[in-house]
């Protein structure tokens, strides 16, 4: 009987904890799927390549311990696991970040002389300020756990032969980027259309001095500031007429349960009318006094997730997106 070792890291989403995993199995029940789902089932996401070897029985007796333990229970029921997880925790870190939402924006808008636009019967857009129109769409889930969007990418990254593939939109996939970009954007361009609607809706009651986009992202987090900006950029540019200008901001947070770290990045994007570009620095010191408030107050009505890796099979591939480990704060002092 042979018997593979597989060796991954894996995240623990129950627990926030990342781990490398062992997986002990019978050549004959091998496959990337079983060995996906058998780490699922103990709560662990695969998120980094996979590596395989073949055990010799003999030697694994010589080492003997735990070692061989799993050995003779990988003979006995088919597989082994396990797990050596670090420290990360849900809930040592007191703080937790804030949410910057429509509501926080709408008090940047107000402090500008501007308004919230009343909803009609039709869709309209969310704002006007100094005669310009606003609609704001918040990227809060991430693209990457949409079943469809899965498929897709499973579907362009067929021909690789790897067990594992880390499609982080920063990567450089060579001939494939730029199909696998497209996909992404996509996500995007519905945003797009959909603000393209309600404003042309509402210009049919006022002439406005032009028309922009607020995209907020507070939850698609594998894809990093500066190609969400490109991407921006390339929709402005190529697929709409009615959107004129675009204003962005990211948000994200990571913790491990100890530490933590956040990151708010905005800019303006394409022909900004210049009577509305202080809202940039007027939402940079909203951001700052909420921030400031959290450590004064930790309100947690309305916080940020922690950015987590994803992780998914479709056949006999798994594909992983990994934010990456956070340092312990003991393990920084001698760096």
């Amino acid at each position: 009987m042979e018997i593979l070792r597989v060796k991954f890291s894996a995240y623990n989403r129950k627990k926030n904890q990342f781990a490398q995993c062992f997986l002990l199995i019978q050549k004959m029940n091998f496959s990337i799927s079983n060995v996906f789902n058998i780490s699922k089932s103990k709560d662990y996401y695969i998120c980094s390549e996979i590596k395989i070897d073949r055990l010799i029985k003999h030697k694994c007796e010589e080492q003997g311990g735990e070692f061989w333990e799993a050995y003779c229970e990988s003979e006995e029921k088919g597989f082994s696991f396990t797990d050596f997880p670090d420290h990360g925790n849900l809930n040592m870190n007191f703080y937790r970040f804030p949410r910057i939402g429509e509501k926080d924006f709408e008090s940047v808008v107000n402090s500008l002389g501007g308004i919230k636009i009343q909803e009609t019967e039709k869709r309209t857009p969310d704002f006007e300020v100094n005669n310009v129109i606003l609609e704001l769409k918040d990227l809060q889930e991430e693209s990457l756990e949409n079943k469809q969007r899965q498929e897709n990418i499973a579907k362009l990254f067929k021909e690789k032969k790897d067990y594992a593939i880390n499609i982080d939109p920063s990567l450089d996939f060579g001939e494939l980027t730029y199909s696998y970009h497209r996909i992404i954007k996509n996500s995007l361009k519905n945003h797009f259309k959909s603000a393209s609607g309600q404003i042309k809706q509402h210009k049919k009651n006022k002439d406005f001095k032009a028309s922009g986009i607020v995209l907020f992202n507070t939850g698609l987090y594998s894809l990093p500031h500066e190609l969400f900006k490109k991407m921006v950029s390339d929709i402005l540019i190529n697929d709409t007429k009615t959107i004129e200008f675009a204003f962005i901001f990211s948000q994200r947070m990571q913790s491990n349960g100890w530490d933590m770290y956040a990151v708010f990045a905005s800019e303006w994007i394409g022909n900004y009318p210049l009577e509305i570009q202080e809202l940039k620095s007027e939402l940079d010191k909203l951001v700052n006094q909420k921030m400031t408030e959290m450590m004064r107050k930790n309100d947690r009505s309305n916080i940020i997730e922690s950015q987590k890796p994803i992780s998914f099979e479709i056949d006999n591939k798994v594909f992983f997106w990994n934010p990456g480990q956070l340092r312990f704060p003991w393990e920084t002092k001698n760096i």
